[in-house]
């Protein structure tokens, strides 16, 4: 096993951790390097870099110190705003990399947004550990693999007509056409997503999670890496050319990753955020997803589709 601690070392790295998460079984977009550097750039400061690694293994962690105290913990890049947590591994085993934290210099590693089948969950403890496993948030995950025409193998009978409701009264309004995210239009797309992902929040009091710059610049780079990398799932509706939502989304593997959306809060009428998940759900069909994965928050939408709860764990290290 190596312990990689600078930026330096870490991209030294990136074949390697390319292949593996092109490659591993269960990965995530939020185990890749397209999300992971982009973080530790914008969200790092302060920390320190434990990038544990072999052949066919690696896991993305840093430690965070504090001076006054002495305590440390440790924590997966990418905790916060990634909705999925973990290691990549060819062999679905993370015993030996779990080993290996106990030679790194921290007091707790915070191991958060596991999915049932991670590895992490079933590597044995360090000798002389202990540890502390707590249920976190619910994804639901909509199976896809048999969708059907008109998603009439998702949607029930009375959701596939509200649904061609909507979409005619839109047309009526205005010529509506779909637009998927290209070199030439991810920045628009981009400055549309965040300032309709804002309009909706601002008419609750709040800024919404787009709001700051960094976490702005953040998704930009983010966003340019998966649509090189043939990862990025975006589509823009518009309505006479104008950009009115906006689908921000990952696939990987089979799954289509649900991110995050905005669309214009004047038009509530046209339910356009029913209308954007739509295209992105026919979309996912038409290339041959198998599942299509909501992400973090129970909320009712998600199971209007037939979503099913997938619970994250997250499991704590203590020295």
């Amino acid at each position: 096993m190596q312990l990689v601690t600078t930026l330096e070392g870490l991209e030294s790295l990136l074949p390697q951790w390319e292949s593996l998460w092109r490659n591993a079984p269960g990965a995530t977009p939020f185990q890749s390097p397209q999300w992971l550097l982009p973080w530790w750039k914008h969200f790092g400061s302060g920390g320190e870099l434990a990038i544990v690694s072999s052949a066919n293994a690696l896991a993305p962690l840093y430690v965070l110190r504090d001076e006054d105290s002495g305590e440390s913990l440790g924590m997966f890049l990418g905790t916060g705003i990634s909705d999925y947590l973990d290691v990549l591994t060819m062999d679905g085993d993370a015993t030996s990399l779990i080993a290996t934290l106990a030679d790194v210099s921290c007091q707790m590693w915070d191991l958060q947004q596991l999915r049932p089948s991670s590895a992490v969950l079933t590597a044995s403890l360090p000798e002389g550990w202990n540890e502390y496993r707590e249920e976190m948030e619910p994804c639901p995950v909509l199976s896809i693999e048999n969708a059907g025409e008109e998603l009439s193998g998702l949607l029930s009978a009375h959701a596939r007509k509200k649904l061609r409701y909507y979409r005619r009264l839109a047309a009526r309004e205005a010529t509506v056409t779909y637009e998927s995210a290209a070199p030439e239009t991810l920045d628009e797309q981009l400055a549309a997503l965040f300032e309709l992902h804002a309009a909706r929040w601002q008419r609750r009091g709040l800024p919404g999670v787009l709001a700051d710059d960094v976490t702005q610049s953040f998704h930009r780079e983010a966003a340019r890496g998966f649509l090189a990398a043939g990862a990025l799932r975006m589509y823009a509706m518009k309505m006479n050319g104008r950009i009115v939502a906006v689908f921000y989304g990952f696939a990987h593997q089979g799954t289509v990753y649900y991110y995050l959306s905005g669309y214009d809060p004047t038009l509530d009428r046209l339910s356009l955020g029913s209308l954007i998940v739509a295209h992105a759900v026919e979309s996912a069909v038409n290339e041959g997803a198998t599942s299509f994965d909501f992400l973090r928050g129970a909320e009712e939408y998600k199971y209007s589709w037939g979503a099913t709860d997938r619970i994250n764990h997250r499991r704590q290290l203590l020295r």
